[in-house]
């Protein structure tokens, strides 16, 4: 197991700027004080409140007359919300809902707010809800109604009704988990949307690490209810789509994955989660006739070396290092993952990624470059094997992962210290496969952990202390796509004679539908031997209400517009989705004769993604077509591939058939006509951890895309594989996309198209597809060998939106081809 760190526990007391210690209320009247004259005393004022009364505190506790639920912002603020301040209700708070709302931006009368509240002041709105009657613990005890209490983190966020659990109206939303993800700038916080988003203006190849915010609170372990606490996306028993529990039964020869698509679970309805009751801070206004101090610490651990070295040696290959080595950096290190913000307007615990100068850096090991034996990758038997230029660490027999993925191998380091990139060499596959020699480490500063809470003046109260479960991932390409928007538009929306063409398995023929992290019922990462995770505690990931939330009228919902980057594992992808976020592993495996399961419970960890992760996002991405989740699919950048076919294609601007370079490095197909060919990129030199320490990615036009153009692109493209006939994966196949944009409405071709058949293209999300069909998967470039050559037969024409394709045929002609079933 991983050796035990502690990060150092930490007080925090929000402070106005000067430093100077307040009371609550006076925190209070610092933060209305100032935003008042920007605009936001004219906006209390069309719902009867004067945030400058000379009595602030019975303003804020009145009953006002008449709280304009017309003005933009407030439609979904809750009916039940009478007054500024509603004690123990951020969401009937109408100050706390007009400070956290990212849908607050303007007054009544349309004028856009000068100023925007920080996290320190809308945390401090927060504890003055929670603190303004402060309850007792017996209080809390009835509330619960014998349910058993503790003190538990939670990641959490202010959302806009339909991002809520009920869907009722504006609410906090908590989890357990929290997403934090690296990057190679500091964090810039975005007042008008209350968060965070990765873009750096003026420097298109810099991303901004995303932060994460916890806080602490007394919660009651209540099993699940839906329409209420939640959990969001209510898993009922037998529900195919989710994860079940780490706790597999040991049904003959049933895998993992086998066992959670087969449903083996009771629902959530029988699931026991920790729903917050009361926000815990430090004072003596949280908690009636008591004074506490509130401290949380922060752990993190990045194993991803070690974890290598620990496989090679359990499979019989010394890779170079064994204990007591590979317990030191950076086989495992904790430094410079991520810690609290010590910055004054970001409130008392916001975790930071911290930035570095680039993704992943070369590692080295007292002073020297860090490296590992190859081994040789051409035993089919071995625990290991090549995929394309990569070495490929192969998962256990129930697909846990107690290693990383993919290791990178491209880096050689010869006896006397010269370094070669092998990605120069035309025999780049022959070498990686016969293995030998000695490459590179690269380490990135991804991680997980936990953050952990103190409070000793409950500790007879309250002795149960419950950490949340850390992540730091990677950067989210698509800040603006919410997977559990994709999982719901799946789920609701798609046509069901294209569900199997939007994502199949090449495998199975079967449908793949989109899993967001939340959704897994999974133990936090069981070797972090310092949280104590309990390994019977699977709904670490999900989302939840507030104690009693969901108990009100429903207010008007609006379309929701993500202006600011997730932090929870709602926007996370699954553990069966790329791997972006994070792995599994299992405490005990299966026998590899018979295939049974072993007792055993399996848990997320952060080791088992590639090392350094860029390997992984290369080939996830590349596969993107089986891979149902918003990650960029760039399986049209390369060659035919024998499983998967291009999703959701990217623009070619952006993969470089514009005038701008690829957003990673890898420039699209071309067509050479005359020699009847298409050229890619072969897949194999393509070196995202080159890009990484190079140029970096270009996120400012894919990170930009909206949910509504990702559906959109994958729609069209599934709408398109229909028109040419597709019935199956083995059709999809035959076809590559070599251009794909936005359709000019006045562009002739479109205009002749449906001049022919009379049809309309909505202008909106109106797409130029040109495809074609082809008998191989091409042949390397006789002049240049990073390149692949495809012969192709049939090029054709297609302009599609999300209900019609019109197509060009073989004499020029157009039809019109559209789905309704």
């Amino acid at each position: 197991m991983t050796s035990q760190f502690r990060g150092r526990f930490v007080s925090a007391v929000v402070r106005p700027s000067n430093g100077q210690r307040t009371t609550l209320f006076e925190g209070v009247q610092a933060t209305l004080g100032r935003l008042a004259p920007h605009g936001w005393a004219t906006l209390f004022a069309d719902h009867g409140l004067d945030i400058t009364a000379q009595d602030l505190a019975h303003a804020l506790r009145a009953p006002l007359p008449g709280i304009n639920r017309r003005a933009p912002g407030f439609e979904d603020f809750a009916l039940e919300g009478v007054r500024g301040i509603e004690p123990g209700i951020p969401a009937q708070s109408l100050v706390y809902h007009a400070l956290a709302s990212p849908s607050v931006m303007t007054t009544a009368a349309g004028q856009k707010l000068a100023a925007f509240p920080t996290l320190a002041e809308i945390e401090t709105i927060e504890n003055y809800v929670y603190g303004v009657e402060p309850p007792c613990i017996e209080d809390l005890r009835v509330r619960a109604d014998g349910a058993r209490l503790a003190i538990v983190v939670f990641a959490l966020e202010y959302r806009c009704a339909a991002g809520t659990v009920h869907q009722r109206h504006a609410d906090l939303v908590l989890s357990r988990t929290g997403v934090a993800r690296v990057g190679t700038g500091d964090p810039l916080y975005l007042g008008q949307a209350r968060g965070y988003l990765p873009f750096v203006d003026g420097s298109n190849t810099q991303i901004r690490v995303l932060p994460c915010r916890y806080a602490a609170f007394v919660a009651a372990l209540v099993c699940g209810s839906k329409g209420t606490h939640g959990p969001l996306r209510f898993l009922d028993p037998g529900n195919t789509q989710a994860a079940t529990s780490g706790r597999v039964r040991q049904d003959a020869g049933l895998g993992l994955a086998s066992a959670m698509a087969a449903g083996v679970d009771s629902g959530d309805g029988k699931r026991l989660f920790w729903i917050p009751m009361h926000k815990l801070f430090s004072g003596s206004d949280c908690l009636l006739d008591r004074s506490i101090e509130v401290r949380l610490a922060a752990s993190h651990t990045n194993e991803k070396i070690r974890r290598a070295h620990l496989k090679f040696l359990a499979g019989g290959h010394n890779g170079g290092w064994s204990e007591p080595d590979v317990s030191q950096a950076p086989f495992v290190f904790h430094d410079g993952i991520a810690e609290f913000s010590t910055a004054p307007e970001d409130g008392s615990w916001l975790l930071v990624p911290q930035p570095h100068d680039h993704l992943v850096a070369p590692a080295s090991y007292n002073g020297a470059p860090l490296t590992y034996a190859v081994p040789s990758l051409k035993d089919p038997n071995a625990p290991w094997g090549p995929y394309q230029s990569t070495l490929n660490l192969k998962a256990q027999p129930s697909g846990a992962r107690a290693a990383p993925e993919y290791l990178h191998a491209r880096w050689m380091v010869e006896p006397n210290g010269t370094e070669t990139d092998l990605n120069s060499r035309p025999d780049l596959l022959a070498v990686v496969k016969a293995g030998g020699y000695r490459a590179r480490h690269f380490v990135d500063f991804t991680g997980d952990g936990w953050i952990d809470v103190e409070c000793s003046e409950l500790a007879l109260d309250l002795p149960r202390r419950l950490p949340a479960y850390s992540l730091v991932s990677t950067p989210h390409f698509f800040p603006f796509v919410d997977q559990t928007a994709l999982m719901q538009w799946t789920d609701q929306s798609v046509l069901p004679s294209l569900l199997q063409t939007l994502w199949d398995a090449p495998e199975t023929n079967e449908p793949q539908l989109p899993q967001a992290l939340s959704d897994q019922r999974i133990a936090a990462n069981l070797q972090l031997t310092g949280a104590n995770f309990d390994p019977d505690d699977d709904t670490m990931t999900a989302i939840v209400g507030p104690f009693g939330s969901g108990r009100a009228d429903v207010t008007r919902l609006l379309p929701l517009n993500l202006g600011r980057a997730s932090s929870l594992p709602d926007g996370a992808a699954g553990i069966f989705a790329p791997g972006w976020d994070v792995s599994f592993d299992r405490t005990q495996e299966s026998d590899p004769g018979t295939g049974i399961l072993d007792p055993g419970v399996t848990f997320l960890a952060n080791y088992g993604l590639g090392s350094p992760f860029p390997e992984d996002t290369k080939l996830c991405a590349a596969l993107a077509a089986f891979w149902p989740a918003a990650a960029p699919d760039i399986t049209r950048t390369f060659s035919p591939s024998r499983s998967y076919a291009t999703a959701t294609p990217l623009i070619d601007e952006v993969i470089g058939l514009g005038s701008s370079p690829p957003w990673d490095g890898v420039k699209g197909p071309t067509l050479d006509e005359a020699g009847g060919y298409a050229e890619y990129a072969s897949l194999a030199y393509a070196d995202y951890v080159q890009t990484a320490l190079g140029s970096g990615f270009d996120i400012s036009v894919i990170g930009r895309t909206t949910a509504a153009e990702y559906i959109a692109r994958t729609l069209t493209m599934a709408l398109v594989y229909t028109a040419l006939g597709v019935k199956n994966h083995s059709d999809k196949l035959k076809y590559s996309v070599l251009s794909f944009r936005k359709a000019d409405p006045t562009e002739a071709e479109l205009v002749a198209a449906q001049d022919a058949t009379g049809r309309r293209l909505d202008p909106k999300f109106a797409y130029r597809y040109q495809v074609f069909d082809h008998a191989d998967r091409g042949q390397a470039d006789p002049t240049d060998f990073k390149k692949i050559r495809v012969k192709f037969g049939t090029l054709t024409v297609l302009f599609a939106d999300p209900t019609l394709v019109l197509m060009q045929d073989d004499t020029g002609g157009w039809s019109a081809h559209e789905v309704r079933r």
